[in-house]
This record gives structure tokens, C-alpha cells and sequence, in this order.
């Protein structure tokens, strides 16, 4: 019997170490333990390579009890990158009022973590104090959230979601989404249709550009006849991508914009050259944020469900922190509504 435990017990792969980190970057453990707890004598680039290494190997920084604490902390980071997006804040507080239902309160991150060196800053505080993590800011290609599913850290994407298998998403459907706005374009007579988003690397530039294009590529109309800018989610990225597509040679009668406040921008660029809107240039945004209704604007856009949203994020993340740790991750699609407004009209003939 003992020979078989033996055996057994010998057949299972190792947790890494800290030496194990140490031989793979060939700095001493001391600097790797330094390294990994934020110590303010280690250089940035040994950081960044022992955070590396660590990453590679799966090596999972101790907690000090944190089974034992983490019922009893009953904290919830939630990762925001800014809070110049109205969505983004609106989100935040419907996420706050479901985990304080829940009995979990709230930490914000206002940092993208979309960097190793971001993970590396904030990991005393994730492994040592936050019971669980919601990201509304991860990019397709974030090393963070890659690692966080790696260490068993109760994690839920909320708004976007990465290629990565494996964990609890909560989005819209953002090809369908590009391809109703494309529609609601198309249908009141627009060929000449720009397109303005934001990051070129997260999943909902990325998927609601190619569902707009797909859907007019169906109709007929080249990829290459739309013209498209990819920039940040703020209205100055919108100003300055509507300024680009208003002085083409063919300046376009419509521009999908890739949330409201990049729409805000494009209005704003319209304004100061004195186009009509939405006479001379129709308008469609994204989110429908709470200005988006209001006279000032009166913008056509699409309505992501934020409530449903933060009542599922909050629900699929307190399921995981209670310990529903070896079920599948779980994809919660929830229904878009477009929202017409003043922002789109007909095209005007010539």
C-alpha cells in the first residue's frame, strides 16, 4: 500500500517554485520572492522577466490563508480603465448595488491591466485581499487575464471577452450589433458608410467592425470602399476620426461610430464644419449611454442591456467564489435593441 501511495504521489506533476522560477531567469530565489511581492529594489526589467517566467512556468504566488480569509474579506475588484465612458460608470454602479445584494462590496481598479507589469504592481493585492475579479477593459491579447485563469482566480469578463477558452463572459453579440447598425444605415439609403472605433485589439472594435462589414459586403458594397479608423473610446478619438473621413474625396453620408462617446466626437466634428446631422451626415452609436437620449444629442444607437449585464457578471462571479470552481466557464449572450433617434435619416439625393 505504501509503494502505491509513493508511486501515485510520484506520477503527479510538481507545483513550481520559487527556485524553479530562479533556475529558468538565473537571478537568485531571494530577488524572484522580492521580485514577485512589488519590492521597490527590484529594476522593472528583472520584474517584468521574472513576471514572465512565472506566467510560463504557472507558478502561483502564496497567500498566506487566503482560503481561510476569503470568505471573511468579502471583496470584489472590479478593473475599469477609465471613467470618462458614461456606459462604464453606469455599469460600475448596477455591479456595486448586485455584489452589495449579494453581500460583496466593491474595490475599482481604474487601470486597464492589460499589461504583465500592471498584474505585477496590483498582485498583493489580488492574491492577498480580493475574493474575486471583473474586467470590463481586457484586450484580445492581455497576458492578465491569461494568467489570472491560470491561478484559479474567480475572474468574469464583463462587455468584452478575449480569445482565450475558459472563462466566464458576460458581452452582446457585437457582430450582430454591427451588422443591425450597417443595416439601419443601409435601409434609409446610405452606400457612402464610414466606420469609427476604438482599439484595434479589443473584441468589440474587432467584432462589431467585421459585422458591419460583412453585412455590407452581402449587399454588395467591397470592403474596401468603407473606409474605417480605429483609435480609442473617447470623443476626441471620434472628433479626429470624423475629420479624417469628412475631408475624403468621397466624403462618406454615415459613419458607424464604435460606442457613444466616440458618436459624441463625430457630432462634435459636424458641428464645427457645419454639417447638418442628419441632412448631410447620419450618425449611429453604441451602448446607449444615459445622454444619448437627452435632446442635446438624440443619438440613434445600440442598446447594450447594462442592468441584465451586471445582474448576470455579479451572479456568474459570486457562483465561482462560493465555490463552483470545476464546472464549465460559462458565455452569457444577452439581447441588443436598436434605439432610433434624430442622429439618422434618410440620405439626401444630389
Amino acid at each position: 500500500m505504501k509503494s502505491q501511495t509513493a508511486h501515485r504521489s510520484a506520477s503527479m506533476p510538481s507545483a513550481p517554485t520559487l527556485d524553479d522560477v530562479a533556475q529558468r531567469t538565473g537571478v537568485s530565489t531571494s530577488t524572484v520572492s522580492r521580485a514577485l511581492s512589488g519590492h521597490a529594489s527590484i529594476s522593472a526589467g528583472t520584474r517584468d522577466l521574472v513576471q514572465a517566467a512565472a506566467s510560463a512556468l504557472g507558478y502561483r504566488l502564496p497567500t498566506q490563508g487566503r482560503k481561510v480569509r476569503k470568505s471573511a474579506t468579502k471583496i470584489v475588484g472590479v478593473v475599469i480603465g477609465a471613467l470618462h465612458n458614461r456606459f462604464m460608470t453606469v455599469l460600475l454602479e448596477h455591479l456595486h448595488d448586485e455584489l452589495l445584494a449579494c453581500g460583496y462590496h466593491v474595490t475599482l481598479i481604474i487601470d486597464s491591466m492589460n499589461e504583465a507589469s500592471s498584474l505585477q504592481t496590483l498582485r498583493p493585492l489580488i492574491d492577498g485581499f480580493l475574493d474575486g475579479l471583473i474586467f470590463a477593459t481586457a484586450s484580445l491579447d492581455s497576458p492578465v487575464v491569461a494568467e489570472l485563469k491560470q491561478r484559479g482566480i474567480p475572474l468574469v469578463l464583463v462587455v468584452r471577452s478575449v480569445d482565450e477558452p475558459g472563462i466566464d463572459t458576460v458581452e452582446i453579440d457585437n457582430s450582430h450589433a454591427g451588422a443591425e447598425a450597417a443595416r439601419h444605415l443601409y435601409e434609409l439609403g446610405h452606400r457612402n458608410i464610414g466606420i469609427v472605433m476604438g482599439p484595434r485589439n479589443t473584441s468589440t472594435s474587432r467584432d462589431r467592425y467585421e459585422g458591419a462589414m460583412k453585412w455590407l459586403e452581402l449587399q454588395g458594397i467591397p470592403r474596401q470602399d468603407v473606409p474605417v479608423i480605429f483609435g480609442e473610446y473617447t470623443t476626441e478619438s471620434g472628433y479626429s476620426g470624423a475629420v479624417s473621413l469628412l475631408a475624403q474625396p468621397q466624403p462618406v453620408s454615415a459613419i458607424i461610430a464604435g460606442n457613444d462617446t466616440i458618436a459624441m466626437g463625430v457630432l462634435d466634428a459636424a458641428k464645427r464644419r457645419s454639417i447638418a446631422v442628419p441632412q448631410q451626415l447620419s450618425v449611429i452609436g453604441f451602448d446607449d449611454i444615459p445622454l444619448a437620449g437627452s435632446p442635446l444629442l438624440a443619438l440613434t444607437t445600440i442598446r447594450q442591456p447594462v442592468e441584465a449585464m451586471a445582474r448576470t457578471t455579479a451572479r456568474r462571479l459570486v457562483e465561482r467564489m462560493q465555490g463552483n470552481h470545476f464546472s464549465p466557464a460559462t458565455r452569457d449572450i444577452l439581447p441588443i435593441q436598436l434605439i432610433q433617434r434624430d442622429s439618422t435619416g434618410l440620405v439626401r439625393k444630389p
